[in-house]
């Protein structure tokens, strides 16, 4: 059974995605996690990983969710051996809903399939029949973003300015795994997520962006962006930080209060700046067609997130609670080279 003809374009751009970003090769066994809403992708992709010489099958997990849509979900061992068996994993269904650490059972794997080293990918294949690739662009991005790793490795402190008021300074870390180069949601999305050194945060956050879902991604967003909650014309929220500690907030009040209520319900308290997220796509599918769930991790932004991380700091970005809140438009000063201004970025500083 096809769903689709081999000359459409969802067919081309999963041959894109297999060939040129997860780089299967012939003999290849490849696990395509789906539901319902995604299972056309699903096939289309392990249809063209056959044509290329691959073994693909599809793992529908609908029944898994169930009636209560991933809230909660027990490690199921035939879909945890499958993506430990496999040669490449791509999991399309939605990655604020599912992710590997839930269906291996250790949060950590949630950290380690964002770099794309073990080839488990987040595949955001929404509106797949529609895409109209650059794909010389999105390559690009990635690129870029291994070229920013490279550069911050030897950086000390980041400076982050918008004209709406943000003016944010951190210290980068001693340890090179103190950032990680975001490699493994695909297609269109990538970033370095800098774990800034601990107590050097200092400044002023202006959030005129969305944040991403609270309470471990499954509670209710501080700053939704989503169709029928749509709540970026609202003043943005500023966040202060005083040696990395979240020291007061401002903004508007059923923000401040959702934002009030994830401080006094969670345990640890999530008061410290996590992370630094330097967004490096530009391919504006990304912001039609990714992160769609909550409306944040957009182009042509930063995003800082507050968390609980005060254990294992210089190991993982998400903590046990961890927000992101978007910060559009910025500046972005590396030891005081501009690397970012105006909406481009000066890659010629990057690949030096």
């Amino acid at each position: 059974m096809r769903l689709y003809s081999d000359d459409s374009r969802i067919f081309k751009n999963a041959r894109f995605v297999l060939e040129k970003i997860a780089e299967i090769k012939r003999g290849d066994s490849i696990v395509a996690v789906v539901d319902s809403g995604c299972y056309q992708n699903g096939r289309a992709l392990c249809d063209v990983a056959k044509q290329m010489g691959a073994n693909g099958i599809i793992v529908d997990i609908d029944m898994y969710g169930g009636d209560e849509r991933y809230m909660k979900l027990p490690v199921m061992e035939p879909l945890r051996q499958a993506i430990l068996r496999s040669d490449v994993t791509f999991m399309l269904t939605d990655q604020m809903l599912t992710d590997f650490g839930r269906f291996l059972g250790d949060r950590d794997e949630c950290d380690t399939a964002l770099l794309g080293h073990n080839k488990r990918f987040t595949f955001e294949s929404t509106g797949m029949e529609q895409w109209n690739l650059n794909e010389e662009e999105v390559l690009n991005n990635r690129k870029r973003a291994l070229n920013l790793h490279e550069f911050l490795k030897t950086a000390k402190r980041i400076h982050i300015t918008t004209k709406k008021g943000t003016d944010l300074v951190c210290d980068i870390g001693t340890k090179l795994d103190a950032m990680y180069p975001v490699m493994a949601i695909i297609p269109f999305y990538s970033e370095v997520a800098v774990i800034p050194a601990a107590g050097t945060v200092n400044g002023v956050v202006v959030a005129d962006g969305a944040s991403e879902f609270a309470y471990g991604q499954r509670g209710f967003p501080i700053r939704p962006a989503f169709p029928g909650h749509q709540e970026l014309y609202k003043e943005p929220l500023k966040l202060i930080f005083k040696d990395s500690l979240l020291v007061g907030f401002e903004g508007d009040s059923v923000q401040m209060q959702r934002l009030q209520k994830l401080l006094d319900t969670v345990d640890p308290v999530p008061d410290l700046c996590d992370e630094i997220g330097l967004v490096t796509t530009t391919s504006r599918e990304n912001d039609q067609f990714g992160w769609r769930i909550d409306g944040s991790h957009q182009t042509h932004c930063v995003h800082v997130a507050i968390g609980n991380n005060h254990t294992r700091r210089g190991e993982i970005i998400h903590a046990p609670e961890h927000v992101d809140f978007d910060v559009h438009d910025p500046t972005i000063a590396i030891d005081g080279k501009v690397i970012y201004s105006n909406g481009i970025f000066h890659d010629e500083l990057l690949s030096e």
